[in-house]
């Protein structure tokens, strides 16, 4: 349906801040459009937003659904901002892992919505172990079994969104070291971030020439155990996105609807504050 196309291109970050900064209405307008009537010109921006996400919830659980449920019930209520950082869409080997936790662990979230196919998903998996020691997948129960048979491990763990929208965990992911390769960690990290890495274990940056100095950082990085290079990997990567302790009062008070979206948008202050009068608008003022 139309109306799907536009739910997908309304929940995503580059979407929501030419909202906020740039007031383009356009796509909201023709999402909201495509569902209910204009004649709601009372309705804030925040309601406008509930009431997408509830057609969603009913007939259009995307990946963004499905993002956002996890950093809802698991980052936010098993956990805290300011214990766990979530991060999306990290590039490893030629996949990309949708989702990960990283508290004193890292806990990956391969999401396999009612709209997706399987045809990746163990190959998916195999990489992900690469870097991470436990993987997931979420998925809803139409694709459960499937899911299971080609994950038949009892290493991965597995994750059901139910039709009531909860998360029912199937079978709790198990520690799986052996696949842990350190170019495939090295490739996660940015310039700064394996510098430090190297600085703070070693003391020192190589003497390399510049078309040689990656190579060399490499090769530093391979003297650690390779459980101590992921340990220093995931340190480096929950600094990535992080909820200024300043603006926490301000992010608990985001929609749940918009939570995912809100904190991958890296806000700071004044933009909290633009935000909030986003959400106050009402759709006379939109349409």
């Amino acid at each position: 349906m139309k109306s799907d196309i536009f739910i997908n291109k309304l929940f995503t970050v580059n979407s929501l801040k030419k909202m906020i900064f740039k007031n383009d209405m356009r796509t909201f307008r023709k999402t909201f459009s495509s569902l209910y009537s204009k004649d709601n010109d009372n309705l804030s921006m925040s309601e406008a937003f509930s009431l997408i996400y509830s057609y969603m919830a009913k007939n259009h659980r995307n990946e963004y659904f499905y993002k956002n449920a996890l950093l809802n019930k698991i980052l936010l209520g098993r956990h805290s901002v300011n214990t766990s950082t979530a991060l999306r869409e990290l590039p490893i080997s030629d996949n990309i892992l949708d989702f990960v936790i990283i508290n004193g662990i890292g806990q990956v979230y391969e999401i396999k919505t009612e709209l997706d196919n399987l045809k990746r998903l163990r190959g998916q998996i195999d990489s992900y172990y690469n870097a991470f020691s436990y993987c997931n997948v979420v998925t809803d129960e139409g694709h459960l079994q499937a899911v299971m048979q080609e994950v038949d491990s009892l290493k991965v763990g597995i994750i059901v969104l139910t039709k009531r929208n909860t998360l029912h965990v199937v079978r709790e992911p198990q520690e799986f070291n052996d696949k842990l390769n350190y170019v495939t960690m090295f490739k996660l990290l940015r310039k700064y971030e394996f510098e430090a890495i190297l600085l703070n274990e070693f003391g020192e940056l190589p003497d390399a020439k510049p078309v040689k100095y990656y190579e060399a950082c490499l090769e530093m990085f391979r003297k650690l155990s390779i459980k101590e290079a992921q340990e220093v990997m995931l340190q480096q990567l929950k600094k990535r996105v992080t909820i200024d302790r300043d603006n926490e009062e301000l992010f608990q008070q985001v929609p749940l609807e918009l939570k995912a979206l809100i904190y991958f948008s890296n806000f700071r202050t004044q933009d909290f504050r633009l935000l909030t009068n986003f959400l106050d608008r009402k759709l006379g003022d939109v349409f």
